[in-house]
């Protein structure tokens, strides 16, 4: 019984930098060639905070990266008394009926902690890369700005 104690009580203070938010705000979504593409919706997200990571929405940062032969994914997480900042780009190269294809997905997000607004923007291309030029097949981007509680 006292080990059980004991280990309640140590865990305690990684308890107390752990924190869970609700943010209400707008999402914005679009194709970046098209501006009639444009889609605004208020959305409710969650974030959960912790010492040495986050998850927002579902999506991962921490500070740790992840390199293979298929593909590239590097993360950020720096938690100050004031911001967090986070931030996840990922890359792979795929040949797809001989032509080069990358993907690319990046995220950034800011969250000021005295005035409890998050921004959150999402960017996926999708490009063809040949010896000479980059063409974009497809650019699509998502922005969220709210506010927490």
């Amino acid at each position: 019984m006292k080990i059980i104690l004991i280990l309640l009580l140590l865990s305690l203070p990684s308890l107390a930098d752990d924190l869970k938010l609700f943010c209400k705000g707008e999402e914005t979504k679009y194709l970046e060639d098209d501006p009639n593409s444009k889609e605004v919706i208020t959305k409710v997200i969650g974030i959960q905070l912790y010492e040495a990571g986050m998850r927002l929405d579902g999506v991962w940062f921490d500070n740790k990266s992840d390199f293979t032969e298929d593909y590239m994914l590097e993360r950020s997480y720096v938690k100050s008394k004031d911001n967090i900042r986070g931030a996840r780009n990922f890359s792979t190269n795929s040949f797809i009926e001989g032509r080069k294809i990358q993907t690319v997905k990046v995220d950034n997000v800011e969250i000021n902690i005295l005035s409890n607004e998050v921004y959150w923007m999402h960017k996926f291309n999708r490009l063809e890369i040949t010896d000479t030029e980059t063409d974009i097949i497809y650019a699509f981007r998502k922005e969220f700005e709210g506010n927490c509680k």
